[in-house]
């Protein structure tokens, strides 16, 4: 069975009794606000109740707000309905829906911007026209950011900065001109999931409408060392979580240490959950991760 599919009832209640033991009484958001943070919510992470169709994107906001007490959220394109993804109609439905929940859509996740010339292996592409619409999608919205991935030719490190620069300064240019700023996630290409070559893009590039979005589970090789590289020109966080032990805390990475980076960065911004765990359920993984989070933080 899919991760997506409905869940039979005792496998359901197993999964519940599961979430009770990790998500325990939540601790107040505050102290993400007490270090001048605001932990917001993908909507990624919600994937499978959007594949079962018993989370309607339009009733997301309200969901959210509901469910976790979290009013920033991001929206995934791969979770708009793919027929109306480009019906204005239906996107200011969207954007109306989130204000009226006292919530803000403020990233819209785009796809790959494909800087190999064609040579690479990126797992998603897309025609550059489809990035500018992207663009254009997170203004409609109301959005402040757009997310997209690169993925950077082998060889030369600094022909691969110098072939990403060009590939993204358009988009970037097209972002400023509507008012938003490109996030870059770690991703798409081996390069590209080394912080330390993002970091060394941003600095390359020196445009003040593309920085990055540290991903903790995009990273490969040293992930807080990759954490701390793109701190400096982090737009907003992606607090990737998968699995957690008995305690609460997730086994792949220490979120202790990573949010003693974020802090000691003097980051100020969006910290936004995104569980893509497998033995919880979706609302389950998301206040685990919110729970993590903010114990994490009121350690600090």
């Amino acid at each position: 069975m899919s991760p997506s599919s409905p869940l039979p009832r005792r496998e359901f209640l197993l999964r519940a009794a599961s979430a009770a033991a990790v998500a325990t009484i939540p601790v107040p958001l505050p102290a993400a606000a007490a270090h001048g943070l605001t932990l917001g919510l993908s909507q990624y992470s919600l994937k499978g109740l959007f594949a079962a169709k018993t989370l309607d994107p339009l009733d997301y906001p309200a969901f959210a707000r509901r469910e976790f007490g979290i009013t920033e959220l991001d929206l995934w394109e791969g979770g708009l309905p793919a027929d109306r993804i480009d019906d204005e109609r239906y996107l200011a439905a969207l954007r109306k829906r989130a204000a009226d929940a006292g919530t803000h859509l403020f990233l819209l996740m785009a796809g790959v911007v494909d800087a190999t010339g064609g040579a690479g292996k990126a797992k998603k592409k897309a025609k550059p026209a489809d990035h500018a619409r992207s663009i254009e999608r997170s203004a409609q919205l109301g959005c402040r950011y757009v997310r997209f991935f690169v993925s950077a030719p082998g060889g030369d490190r600094a022909a691969a900065v110098a072939r990403c620069a060009e590939a993204l300064a358009p988009l970037a240019d097209r972002a400023q001109a509507l008012g938003l700023t490109t996030a870059i996630e770690p991703g798409a290409s081996a390069l590209t999931q080394d912080g330390a070559f993002l970091a060394e893009l941003m600095r390359a590039m020196r445009h003040p409408h593309c920085r990055l979005m540290p991903d903790f589970g995009k990273l490969r090789g040293d992930i807080y060392a990759g954490t701390e590289a793109m701190m400096p020109h982090a737009a907003v966080i992606s607090a990737k979580t998968h699995e957690f032990d008995a305690a609460g805390n997730q086994i792949d990475f220490d979120y202790f240490r990573l949010m003693r980076i974020v802090a000691a960065a003097g980051f100020r911004g969006i910290v936004a959950i995104e569980w893509e765990g497998r033995k919880l359920d979706p609302v389950a993984g998301v206040r685990a991760s919110r729970n993590l989070i903010e114990r994490a933080l009121a350690a600090l």
